[in-house]
């Protein structure tokens, strides 16, 4: 059997919980000793090496709230420090199929709940829940390397579906039952094997991809599972290791338009007849690809690549490299609907927006930034091309910057990544990547990194008082030249400006 390496936190609450179970016993002798697992994602990962910060104690004759209750009596008569405990009560809408409850031990969060099994109707993916054997409730779960146990008592890691240990040695990805009914039951279901198929870079198992590929699973998808489930999913691919290979089993699997919901088509301002989805989905894969070249370390010629180019001010703004990366991936997933418009409401506006808005259920910041990408690539592009002919005046760059905001350092990317698709090779990268570095230097060399935040100089109030004019719509072109004047002058002073107000564009108005 297989052992696991605990930390000293790990070891000390596998006692404390050792202590509560005989305490309990003790109290009521007449029941069955309780027996205590660790399960799921913890024991995956001990046994892969990597660090892991999700205890979840599985119990088998008892409920979550009820043991957490003595463990927290424990710790009070022994002087240790205690938390309120959290009752997740039963969601299944959001997967928690079963009460849950969570409090903090020694300082780690710990999730009880009891062993369970699940039975299905055919209408939906919400179960009938009842108290089940370790077997019941590994069977149960998604895939055959999360449904490992590691038991306290003995110390050993338990494989109750007798292929998760061998699935994790060959990196593989299966379900523990048979896969299309696992789907149907819950098609959910679909979306974990994809993410921990690219997550891992593991291989999905023969029948498990068979079964994904029926087109019964893919109605299934539509009907059963809601929009911020495939959200969450989708959110956890595009943030983690492989999100290249993440899309790559999206569009493998024919999934892309199943996850990527776009409204109705009587609702589209213009579309094709007759198609399910954009005719370039693969673009989505490139895309995805080259934006990865240009966030990683160096490019394959060994010199920096175009994000490890950008001075930190740059990197800092708008959420800083994580939230950057994230922001890219999404847009580089929908950059097949860039060009589709959709009604919405008394509104024209991209089928993208609506798709992250709706189809996926992120926030609006999500659907605006990921617009803004596509939108800005192609000025982006047009003024790059001008700061290499030397072309480019500092107001035109910090009027962009302005237009832009502070997802700008990410729009430089998406918009060097968008060029990639037409050019082959690492002297083309080389190319794109000095250009883009060239627009970069610029707007740091002129200080307009954060022009998007830059006030006026003189108020508007000022600026009507000068004038003699009332504020009023007419005062918005006013500030546009103030701001205009800023940046052609940015060592300025205010009465230098007060001054171009009133000599004139007072004139221009007379």
């Amino acid at each position: 059997m297989k052992t696991v390496s605990l930390t000293p936190t790990e070891q000390e609450i596998c006692e404390l919980l050792l202590n509560v179970v005989e305490t309990i016993h003790a109290k009521q002798p007449e029941q069955p000793k309780l027996v205590l697992r660790i399960a799921g994602g913890w024991v995956r990962d001990k046994l892969l090496g990597l660090e892991s910060h999700d205890i979840d104690i599985a119990i088998d004759n008892m409920s979550g709230f009820d043991l957490a209750q003595h463990v927290n009596q424990y710790l009070s008569e022994h002087g240790y420090p205690v938390s309120t405990i959290a009752k997740i009560n039963q969601n299944p809408e959001r997967s928690k199929h079963l009460e849950t409850a969570t409090t903090s031990v020694l300082g780690l969060l710990v999730d009880f709940v009891n062993l369970r099994s699940e039975t299905y109707n055919s209408d939906s993916r919400i179960p009938q829940i009842e108290f089940g054997t370790p077997a019941d409730d590994a069977l149960r779960r998604d895939i055959t390397i999360n449904a490992l146990f590691y038991n306290i008592h003995s110390r050993q890691v338990e494989d109750f579906t007798g292929r998760g240990l061998a699935d994790l040695r060959d990196g593989i990805v299966r379900t523990p039952l048979e896969p299309f009914k696992t789907f149907t039951d819950d098609p959910l279901r679909v979306l974990r094997v994809l993410r921990f198929a690219s997550r891992f870079n593991y291989a999905i198992d023969e029948e498990t991809a068979e079964a994904i590929m029926r087109p019964e699973i893919k109605c299934d998808l539509d009907a059963k599972i809601s929009r911020e489930r495939v959200g969450v999913e989708l959110e956890k691919m595009a943030a983690g290791p492989h999100p290249l290979l993440s899309i790559q089993l999206i569009l493998r699997f024919g999934l892309y338009a199943s996850i990527f919901r776009t409204p109705p088509r009587d609702e589209w301002v213009s579309v094709e007849d007759e198609i399910s989805e954009p005719k370039d989905v693969a673009l989505a894969e490139a895309l995805t690809r080259n934006v990865l070249e240009l966030v990683s370390g160096s490019n394959r010629d060994g010199s920096a690549s175009l994000l490890r180019s950008m001075p930190q001010q740059c990197l800092d703004v708008g959420g800083g490299e994580t939230a950057m990366r994230r922001s890219l991936m999404l847009a580089a997933f929908l950059y097949p609907y860039h060009d589709l418009l959709v009604r919405d409401k008394k509104k024209t506006v991209p089928v993208a927006y609506v798709v992250v808005r709706d189809g996926i259920k992120l926030s609006h910041l999500d659907s605006e930034s990921t617009v803004g990408l596509h939108q800005y690539a192609t000025p982006l592009a047009s003024t790059a091309n001008d700061c290499v002919a030397g072309t480019l005046s500092r107001k035109t760059l910090g009027l962009q910057i302005r237009s832009i905001g502070s997802r700008w350092p990410q729009s430089v990317l998406f918009a060097a990544a968008l060029e990639l698709l037409d050019t082959q090779g690492a002297t083309a990268l080389a190319a794109v990547t000095d250009k883009y570095k060239a627009y970069v230097n610029r707007v740091v060399a002129e200080d307009l990194a954060e022009a998007y935040a830059m006030k006026h100089i003189v108020d508007g109030k000022t600026a009507a008082k000068i004038l003699g004019i009332k504020p009023g719509p007419a005062l918005k072109g006013v500030l546009d030249r103030v701001m205009d004047w800023q940046l052609d002058h940015p060592r300025g002073t205010r009465g230098e400006c007060e001054a171009f107000i009133k000599d004139t564009i007072g004139a221009d108005m007379r």
